[in-house]
């Protein structure tokens, strides 16, 4: 009995005493998002994958396997946004990569700022910044929590994949400018002068070095899933090649004239975001002390390869193989210099990717193509003519001062569209509501003076596409499961190793992110923990 009580005080002493979970938050999180992966890809290359990448985080992480984006459209920018703000384009403003303002009659692109000017580079494209995002970050909030100590940087070949997920505060955004130049720059947003060890990076030309060889497949041919030939009619071939193949003589092709631009159609392009991430993770001295820091880490090469190839093509199942390998590298660098046990790792997608529609329908699938200009003649032939703008993606943008009568009018004459699976006015969306779950998803990802006045969905397996454009290659935006359904996978201090069957949604990430760490949520997140990713003190 006396055994039982100092047992049962000891315990009880033990339990007393014991911190919060979150007063041993981790040294770094390093966040990791794929440009253009379906959750089945993962499914798909499993066979192919080495242990420490892809089959690392699934072996020693939480898997969530039914998370999915509940918005449309699933862009890259308004994904990057949504991921890091935990919230909807509804709330945080990104509403497409391209936001169509009808006075101009003409898009604006997402990070485009003039008032910045570009630092590394002087071209028109270094001129971004986060001006357009209206929540705050799990970059800004880090910032906020330690009092500007956190370091913050994200690295991504794309500006906007970057930009996103570091907000309006945070310390330093870096990608890539093609064209003539290969170099990892940012804007005076952010600085006024490229630090020394970007310099020294950039001084080591590794695009040359990259871009020098051939593009073969890594593996085999036999081990590769895709049930198309290399060379077939659903494929652009990659940028300044003459056939959708490989091998892909990139040395000849850069010596011909190509840009380096190259460099992001090809594996090498998840390469070279790798390098400057350690590079960053090595020279900013991040998770080195008891501070929490954050690297945003994306890669865009899939997106690049999957516009051209679809998601069967050779060419992107190559990338994937290879981008298991860089994902290796950069859990031992955590590993060897971090510590296994200081740092939390998340990796999840910006948005899916459809199969090429012709593909589908040559398979006998519902799929097809829809053109802005099908729908507007449609609407024409209807009377309405006169009162519609433009179509861009799936909204419809009315003439100015056209009142709500007719917006609902033209929206019930567009679902009459026999490749129309739903439709309605913006302010009947938002005066009266959907029960659709389609339409709840496009009211998630409107916001005024920045979306569409009317939001409407294509039937499963079609997509937009300009007449004039060959029937290859594939787009994504939709509210299908193929480009909502997304891996989600936790790794590192504070995670249990599970598997979450349950439906979650990409806005729940930095939700769970801030209960480990103890820090206030994104201001105008709404998302939820998910409380089955996290250790707990019991």
């Amino acid at each position: 009995m006396k055994l039982f009580l100092s047992l049962s005080a000891l315990l009880f002493t033990t339990l007393l005493n014991a911190q919060p979970t979150w007063q041993n938050p981790p040294r770094l999180v390093v966040g990791i998002v794929v440009d253009q992966m379906r959750l089945d890809m993962l499914y798909r290359e499993w066979d192919n994958f080495g242990d420490d990448g892809f089959k690392r985080l699934v072996r020693e992480g939480s898997f969530q396997r039914d998370a999915h984006y509940n918005y449309v459209p699933t862009f890259t920018a308004p994904g990057h946004a949504s991921i890091y703000t935990g919230t909807t384009p509804s709330r945080h403003g990104i509403t497409a990569n391209n936001i169509y303002d009808p006075a101009l009659r003409r898009t604006v692109y997402s990070s485009k700022d003039t008032t910045v000017h570009g630092i590394g580079s002087d071209a028109p494209y270094s001129r971004c910044s986060p001006a357009k995002l209206l929540a705050s970050t799990l970059a800004d909030e880090m910032e906020l929590r330690w009092s500007g100590a956190s370091r913050t940087i994200g690295v991504s070949l794309k500006d906007r994949s970057a930009i996103m997920p570091i907000g309006r505060t945070g310390d330093a955004s870096y990608w890539f400018m093609g064209g003539k130049e290969g170099n990892f720059i940012t804007s005076s947003w952010y600085m006024n002068e490229l630090p020394d060890w970007v310099k020294r990076f950039n001084a080591e030309k590794r695009p040359d070095k990259y871009l020098a060889g051939k593009w073969d497949l890594a593996l085999p041919r036999a081990r590769y899933h895709s049930p198309l030939p290399d060379d077939n009619i659903y494929e652009y071939p990659t940028t300044g090649a003459k056939t959708p193949t490989l091998p892909l003589d990139m040395g000849a092709m850069r010596k011909a004239g190509a840009a380096y631009d190259l460099i992001k159609f090809t594996p090498w392009g998840n390469t070279i975001t790798t390098d400057m991430a350690l590079a960053a993770l090595e020279n900013e001295q991040m998770g080195q002390d008891s501070i929490p820091d954050l690297l945003a880490l994306s890669y865009s090469a899939p997106d690049e390869s999957a516009h051209d190839g679809g998601q069967r093509s050779l060419e992107l199942e190559d990338i994937y193989i290879r981008l298991d390998a860089e994902l290796a590298r950069v859990f031992n660098y955590l590993d060897q210099h971090v510590g296994n046990g200081n740092y939390t790792v998340f990796l999840t997608a910006d948005h899916g990717g459809s199969d090429v529609p012709a593909y589908l329908r040559d398979l006998g699938v519902s799929a097809g193509y829809a053109s802005p200009a099908e729908l507007m003649g449609f609407l024409a032939q209807q009377g309405f003519g006169a009162d519609v703008d433009t179509i861009v993606k799936e909204q419809l943008y009315l003439r100015p001062g056209t009142n709500i009568e007719t917006a609902n009018a033209v929206a019930r004459e567009l679902i009459k569209h026999p490749k129309i699976a739903a439709a309605a006015s913006a302010t009947s969306l938002r005066e009266i509501g959907t029960a659709d779950p389609v339409m709840q998803a496009a009211l998630r990802g409107w916001m005024e003076g920045r979306s569409g006045d009317i939001l409407f969905a294509l039937k499963p397996g079609y997509m937009i596409w300009r007449n004039e454009e060959p029937e290859k290659g594939t787009e994504h935006g939709t509210a299908w499961n193929y480009d909502t359904h997304v891996p989600v996978i936790f790794m590192g201090q504070g995670i249990r190793h599970n598997e979450v069957l349950r439906s979650t949604t990409i806005t729940d990430i930095v939700p769970t992110i801030c209960a480990l760490l103890g820090m206030a949520l994104p201001n105008a997140a709404n998302g939820s923990i998910v409380p089955e990713v996290l250790k707990t003190g019991d």
